[in-house]
Order: C-alpha cells, then sequence, then structure tokens
C-alpha cells in the first residue's frame, strides 16, 4: 500500500460469477481467515478495482479479395473477444499485450492488409449521490499527454448549482501534472467550462483526484462516471490491487478499404489516412461529448457559474478566479483512503 499500513494484510477478491463480493461474504472470509492470522496481523478486504482497456480498431482490408465488409467485422470483433478471454488479461498482475492484439487482427483474414489500433484506459467512478465528497482514482498506468487538454474524458452527470449535463477533462499543466475541469456542451457548439479547478491529475502515476462536489446524478446507470484516458504506454498492467480487463463492450471496429492494395488508386492519392494519435476528439458514446474538436482550450475559456451549498454560496465570472465556501465536505469511504473510490 501507498502509504504503508503496518499490522494489516489487505485482501481484494474477484468472484468466479460476478464482479463483486457482497459484503456478507466478506464478513465470512475474515471470521475464517483468523484462525489463520498472525497474531498483530489484521486482514481487510478491500472493494476490487477494474481497469477496463477499450481500443479503437481501424483494420484496413482489400476489397479486392474479399469484400463482405461486416463478415469482416465480425470476424474482427470474435478474434479480440477471444483474447479479452485469455490469461494476459481479467487477472490480477495482468497485461494487455498491444502487439498479440494487433497481430490477432491482421491474422483474421488474408484481405485485411493491416491496422490502425488505438488504445484507451477506464476506470469507473461510483459517485455518492446528494452528497460533498472527493474522489480518488489510480490507474497504475502513466498517462499521455499529447493535448493540451481532453487527455482524460468522461461520461455525463449533473452537479449542485449547475444546469444541465456536465463532464469533466484536463489541462496540462506540465509534462507531470494537470488540472481537471467540469464543463457543459451542446452537440455542434463548444464546451463551456463551469469550473476550472476542479482536481488535479498527476501523469506520471496515473492519478486523478476530484476536489469536493456534490454529484446529483449520473448519465450511466449506478451512480457511475466512466473516466478515460489514454496510457502512455499500449501494453497496460493491473498494478497491485487492480484487474484488467479488456472490455470488448466499449470497443470499436472501424472497417477501412486499402485502396492501394486492392489496385484502385496505386498513386495513394485517395487513400483514407487514420491518425495513429488520439485528437480531442470523442465518439464513444452517446452520453459523452460528441466532438470537442473545435473546443476552446480551458485556459482562454471564460463561464459563469453559480453554486448554492447548504452553507453559502460563490459564483464567479471567470473560471481563473478562485473561491471557497464555508461548507464541510462529506467524505465518502473506499480504497482504504479517505476519498471516495472507484471500481
Amino acid at each position: 500500500m501507498s502509504p504503508p499500513r503496518f499490522g494489516k494484510v489487505f485482501i481484494s477478491v474477484k468472484p468466479r460469477n460476478g464482479d463483486f463480493l457482497s459484503d456478507e461474504t466478506k464478513r465470512e472470509l475474515v471470521q475464517r481467515l483468523k484462525s489463520y492470522a498472525v497474531a498483530g496481523i489484521v486482514p481487510e478486504f478491500i472493494d476490487l478495482k477494474y481497469l477496463y482497456v477499450e481500443l479503437k480498431v481501424n483494420p484496413y482490408y482489400n476489397p479486392s479479395l474479399n469484400d463482405n465488409q461486416e463478415n469482416l467485422k465480425t470476424g474482427v470483433s470474435n478474434a479480440l473477444t477471444q483474447y479479452s478471454r485469455s490469461i494476459d488479461v481479467n487477472k490480477f498482475g495482468g497485461r494487455f499485450k498491444y502487439s498479440k492484439a494487433v497481430s490477432l487482427i491482421d491474422s483474421v483474414d488474408s484481405s485485411i492488409t493491416s491496422n490502425i489500433t488505438l488504445v484507451t484506459i477506464r476506470r469507473n467512478l461510483k459517485a455518492v449521490l446528494g452528497q460533498f465528497a472527493q474522489y480518488e482514482l489510480c490507474y497504475g498506468n502513466r498517462f499521455h499527454t499529447q493535448e493540451s487538454s481532453y487527455n482524460v474524458v468522461s461520461t455525463g452527470f449533473t452537479i449542485e448549482g449547475v444546469t444541465g449535463t456536465v463532464y469533466l477533462a484536463d489541462e496540462v499543466i506540465n509534462r507531470e501534472k494537470g488540472r481537471i475541469f467540469f464543463f457543459t456542451y451542446n452537440e455542434g457548439g463548444t464546451p463551456n467550462i463551469v469550473k476550472k479547478n476542479a482536481g488535479t491529475v498527476d501523469y506520471m502515476h496515473g492519478e486523478i483526484l476530484i476536489d469536493t462536489v456534490n454529484i446529483l446524478s449520473t448519465v450511466v446507470a449506478n451512480g457511475v462516471v466512466e473516466i478515460q484516458a489514454i496510457p502512455h504506454s499500449n501494453d497496460v498492467v493491473g498494478l497491485r490491487d487492480l484487474y484488467v480487463k479488456f472490455d470488448m463492450t466499449n470497443t470499436t471496429i472501424n472497417m477501412v478499404q486499402d485502396l492501394i492494395a486492392s489496385g484502385e488508386n496505386t498513386s495513394g492519392s485517395r487513400f483514407v489516412h487514420t491518425h495513429s494519435y488520439y485528437t480531442p476528439t470523442f465518439t464513444r458514446k452517446s452520453n459523452s461529448p460528441v466532438s470537442t474538436a473545435a473546443a476552446i482550450l480551458p485556459s482562454t475559456a471564460s463561464s459563469t457559474a453559480t453554486t448554492t451549498t447548504s452553507g453559502g454560496t460563490y459564483s464567479g465570472s471567470t473560471m481563473g478566479s478562485t473561491t471557497t465556501t464555508n461548507t464541510t465536505p462529506t467524505s465518502s469511504s473506499g480504497g482504504g483512503s479517505s476519498y471516495g473510490g472507484g471500481y
């Protein structure tokens, strides 16, 4: 544990069937373990933390050899689904191996000439709805910071004092640190930043801290906010108590015709180029920002937000200003810290 907590042994369990242990099962296991425990050592269960790996796959294929695009797409999906069940992932200490995944895609059919595959990692934040809380999410993998903003993005949620659906993203301060900001977004428009200093990002260690906020609801069911980041390495490792899970649910496959290989356009003048790096455009889910490619970055954007709490009210015309309230935040428990955690 970091920092160490002496005198305790922390245990995280993945059930064979299901995602989490019930509280009753945890209590029963603690009682059984007492007969094996060394004097002075206390066993304590911590909730399982999933680290999801998601892909955006762009396989190029030769339509002269196989023009059944949907059949090829199904083949790629089946190959990746098979890999998602392999011993590399879905375990503690698991490792998503990028080279294995892309080689499986290339070997699906002789008509597939290459592929460009992008990797993202995700943690699910379990919000304490209707309460002030701080949140901490650890990914165990360094973040990539290609853009000055939107290297970290979330699904939608609502917060006290702000009308409409809110999302979070990051703004890079330097290669090691960044800040979290909240913004609202309408399709076809530009982001409207409602809170500029909403937390911090440690890119080197892959950690996100969200300052005190009262989340009222979430677009994803069960009070979940999905927070997605770009890993520095395409090989993703499950560090300590993180359980690596290759998520095919949010993996997208976009078949692209290779016009050079087919002979239709040997000069390459009409070849469709696919980005090998992420750009600040997100179309992963309908409840995520559809596009932030034309976004005004936080350093130049301004907005107005008014929030009323039980202890006072604050408002600001420019998000660069600093405001405080006299409320006392309610911290949720989880992960062995004073912060609310994720799963």
